[in-house]
């Protein structure tokens, strides 16, 4: 009986044991199922969450770069507004004031029988007119040089190292002055001499730098059309006048006095090239404020 007890009592005793197994099992079973299914969950909420924003961040980038965008082009439209405004209150300043040719210098031009060749906002003026000897006399000047260079005087150094008696007048005054070309040529022998000349605007007279023979007047002419160029890559320029003898300077001067290269024509190269200087700067503002306008 006590070995059945104690059989009845053991057998009692797993079956407590088998229970608690199997609901430990089923705990773990649950445990391990709902740890699952929270990290499965937790997952697809981050994930829907990150769909969500992504759109949302990705909306949000063009407009702040269409903010800075826009921002530019307003500064940039307000640059443009404000440099129109400038430019078109310049050149009403520039055209209130006439722009004419003093009338001794309009004279000039009808008594000497000079013909003006010149190309709108191009700074390269040429006279141009027939000599009653037949020869024809052509003067060449560049505007920007004539209203626009200036020298001072040098250091008592630099007028000892000079030592020529041409560089000492130029220097003498505090001026303005530019390079004149005189070519004078003979049509029937196609052939001529050149002279480069300085214009000194303190004294409106002019100092001959060089001078030398062009054995081919229209290749010369054609030269300098299309080149701009006065002298050849290879090509003699000739002495420097303030070399020669005196009594040659002399000669060499009175010769181009007689041909009307004279203190009349530097006077009327200096008042000519001022109002086409001003011409020029009265067709850039506007040309700008056009521009402006329709950009």
């Amino acid at each position: 009986m006590c070995m059945e007890m104690g059989k009845c009592g053991h057998v009692i005793e797993r079956t407590k044991i088998c229970y608690r197994e199997r609901i430990s099992f089923h705990f773990l079973i649950s445990y391990f199922l709902l740890s699952a299914m929270s990290r499965f969950f937790a997952s697809r909420s981050v994930a829907a969450i990150s769909r969500l924003a992504a759109p949302q961040l990705a909306r949000r980038a063009p407009i702040l770069l269409n903010t800075r965008t826009f921002a530019s082009s307003l500064r940039v439209a307000n640059a443009s507004k404000e440099l129109l405004e400038v430019v078109k209150s310049e050149h009403k300043l520039a055209t209130s004031v006439e722009n004419e040719l003093a009338p001794d210098h309009a004279e000039y031009l009808t008594r000497s029988g000079f013909k003006v060749s010149e190309v709108e906002n191009e700074s390269n003026v040429q006279l141009s007119k027939t000599l009653e000897s037949g020869e024809v006399l052509q003067v060449f000047f560049d505007i920007d040089e004539v209203t626009d260079v200036s020298f001072g005087a040098p250091e008592a150094a630099e007028e000892e190292e000079a030592g020529e008696k041409f560089e000492d007048e130029l220097y003498q005054y505090e001026s303005t002055f530019a390079n004149v070309k005189v070519f004078v040529s003979n049509p029937a022998k196609n052939d001529g001499l050149f002279f480069n000349l300085m214009l000194q605007s303190s004294e409106e007279e002019f100092f001959v730098d060089y001078f030398n023979y062009k054995p081919d007047a229209s290749a010369f002419i054609k030269q300098v059309e299309q080149d701009g160029t006065f002298l050849g890559k290879f090509e003699y320029q000739g002495p420097r006048f303030s070399n020669l003898d005196e009594s040659l300077q002399a000669a060499v001067e009175k010769y181009l006095s007689d041909k009307g290269v004279d203190a009349e024509l530097a006077d009327f190269i200096f008042g000519f090239s001022e109002v086409k200087e001003e011409n020029s700067y009265r067709s850039l503002l506007s040309n700008v404020s056009q521009y402006l306008e329709h950009n």
